[in-house]
This record gives structure tokens, C-alpha cells and sequence, in this order.
């Protein structure tokens, strides 16, 4: 099969070079296409694919009519490159652009997403996949509503950073602020300009009534979109490349203002806190089950870190595996 994927994000990468062991294995074609968006790029400088790939297109930032435009510009690049390709099926786990151009080109296009609370992106991506794949804790209508058909929608359980936690032989060596964060408090910035986002919370501010808390330890700040590294006391503030697992494995706690490095700190037995302003599908399981725990009061998060509370989370199977998968399994209804 000749398999398209478009990946975003550091994510969506992450996931695809995942995915990638098993489709090459199986003597798959891949062809793998990015763009340019700074968080994407780092990760892509340390972390190698195997398969042919191309960067199409930008980022638009925070402004809505920049995003249209180079979502348009990266729409009408994807078509000219992807018509000449012509492959069987294309992949991607939220991109507007795969969706549309797969769509218009008669290519079935499978969405991988766990996140029905990014409500433009599953409007402009789900009515337009023809199978939706997603873990086995979001409910169906989360997706139906979006405009797809309740049996086109496939769950497999597991969680999606197992897909790289698991593969330790693909995390790159670590860069200083992965060896500085070693038994640190970790805090990661809001995606604030992400359009599901509606507050933007100080989190200079936050990690600085937090480094007050622990005067004895060094808290790290990981900022979101530029470069900036400066030492306030024990609080290190750094705007630069890192990995996730890198900086989490060897820390004392992480404090998290997004989805997917909470699921990478708890699969990793890291204690974890939720400062995320949006309560999604599967931070709601993780904290009925009480894997996790919301709070912003740093008072009381240093009351939780500091507790012989445990936290054992069951082992789960390797999310790329299981969405291969599925997908091999769909090849004779959608090639």
C-alpha cells in the first residue's frame, strides 16, 4: 500500500514516526509530509524518519485570517504534490489540509484523533474522513455530532503517547535542559494559540508562586513558541527545543497546562497536576480515576506532590500498534 501522512505538530510526529515502524515492516510505501512550525521543526531535528517526506506550508499563528490564508496556500500545495503521488489511503490526526485534499481527490482518509473538544479542527476534518480512530474513553457521539457515520468510528484502547513512550530507541540523547530538569518541578505553558484556547493564563507568574512554594528545589518553565531562557531564584524559565520524556522521567512532579505531557508524566509515574483551562475526554477519565489531579492553588499542589499518595496506572498496549491494526484491517474497504 502507499500510505500518505501529514503531521502538524510534535504530536502527529511523534505518532507518525511511531506508526511508521509498523507500515514499513509490513512493506508499506510511506510518504510523510510537515510544515513549518517551530515546535514540529525541534522535534524533527532530533528525532529522524526513515521514509521520504517534504515540508509544505506554515504555521499561521494566533492570527484567524493568517491561519485561512496559509491553510489555503498549504491546500493548493498538498493537491499539486498528492495528485502526483496518488496514494491508496492518506492518515493524519487533525490536519484540515489532508482531510480537504483527500477528500478532492478521491482518497480515503483516515483521522486518528483524541480530542473532539477541538471543535474547528473536528468540523473541518471529521465529516470528511471516511474511518475516525480514537481511544476507547471518548464516546462516540463526541464525533457523531461533527458529522460522521457512528460505525465509521473504530476505538482501540490505549492512550496515543504510549506509541512513543514505549520506543525508547528513538528518544535523542539529552540536551541540558533535559539533564537540568532531573529531580525538578516541571511546568509546560498553555498551547495558547490553538484555537480551542480562551484564556491565556500568566504562567511566569504561576511558576514563580510555585518556585516560592519549594525554595529548596528548581522548577522549570517550559515556554511555548520562542526562545528565551532566564533564572529567577530557583524558577528557570526556557523557551527552546526539548523532548518530553527527556525532561519527565527523572523529575520530582509536572505541572501541566496541556494534554499530552499530563499522559507522558503519569505514564511515566511522574505526579501529575492539571492546570489545563479545558477539561478534555481523556484528562476527565484520568481524573475520575484519580491518576491525576486539578488544581492551581500552589499551596495545595505542593500538598499533593509532598503526599505518600501513589498513583498506579495499568499498563497499556502500544497505541500505534493498535491503530495500525485497524488500519491493516481496513484495507480492503478503503484501498
Amino acid at each position: 500500500m502507499k500510505v500518505w501522512i501529514d503531521a502538524l505538530t510534535p504530536k502527529h510526529y511523534l505518532m507518525t514516526r511511531a506508526l511508521e515502524d509498523s507500515f514499513l515492516k509490513d512493506g508499506n510505501e510511506l510518504f510523510i509530509t510537515l510544515r513549518e512550525y517551530e515546535e514540529l521543526q525541534r522535534v524533527f531535528a532530533r528525532i529522524t524518519l526513515n521514509s521520504k517526506y517534504a515540508v509544505v506550508g506554515s504555521h499561521g499563528g494566533g492570527d484567524l485570517r493568517e491561519k485561512l490564508v496559509q491553510s489555503g496556500k498549504r491546500i493548493l500545495e498538498l493537491s499539486n504534490l498528492i495528485s502526483d503521488l496518488k496514494p491508496d489511503i492518506s492518515i493524519s490526526f487533525g490536519s484540515p489540509e489532508a482531510a480537504r485534499v483527500s477528500f478532492g481527490l478521491g482518497i480515503p482518509h483516515i483521522l486518528v484523533c483524541d480530542s473532539p473538544h477541538s471543535t474547528f479542527v473536528c468540523r473541518l476534518t471529521v465529516p470528511l474522513s471516511s474511518y475516525l480512530l480514537t481511544p476507547w474513553i471518548i464516546k462516540k457521539e463526541k464525533f457523531v455530532k461533527y458529522g460522521i457515520e457512528n460505525k465509521r468510528i473504530l476505538k482501540y484502547k490505549s492512550l496515543d503517547p504510549t506509541s512513543w513512550l514505549y520506543r525508547k530507541n528513538i528518544w535523542p540523547p539529552k540536551n541540558r535542559i533535559e539533564e537540568l530538569s532531573a529531580g525538578s518541578i516541571v511546568i509546560r505553558e498553555s498551547e495558547y494559540l490553538a484555537s480551542y484556547i480562551k484564556d491565556h493564563v500568566d504562567f511566569e507568574k504561576f511558576a514563580l508562586d510555585i518556585a516560592n512554594e519549594y525554595p529548596d528545589k528548581k522548577v522549570v518553565l517550559l515556554k511555548r513558541y520562542y526562545n528565551i531562557e532566564k533564572i529567577i531564584g530557583n524558577l528557570v524559565i526556557y523557551g527552546g527545543e526539548f523532548f518530553g520524556p527527556n525532561v519527565l522521567e527523572r523529575s520530582y512532579a509536572f505541572v501541566g497546562g496541556g494534554g499530552t505531557m499530563n499522559v507522558e508524566a503519569l505514564l511515566l509515574g511522574i505526579k501529575t497536576v492539571s492546570v489545563f483551562s479545558y477539561e478534555t475526554d481523556v484528562e476527565a477519565y484520568l481524573l475520575n480515576k484519580g491518576y491525576i489531579k486539578k488544581e492551581t492553588d500552589p499551596v495545595k499542589i505542593k500538598e499533593y506532590f509532598d503526599s505518600k499518595e501513589k498513583v498506579n496506572v495499568p499498563k497499556l498496549p502500544d497505541a500505534s500498534v493498535e491503530i495500525y491494526n485497524i488500519i491493516k484491517s481496513l484495507q480492503l474497504n478503503v484501498a
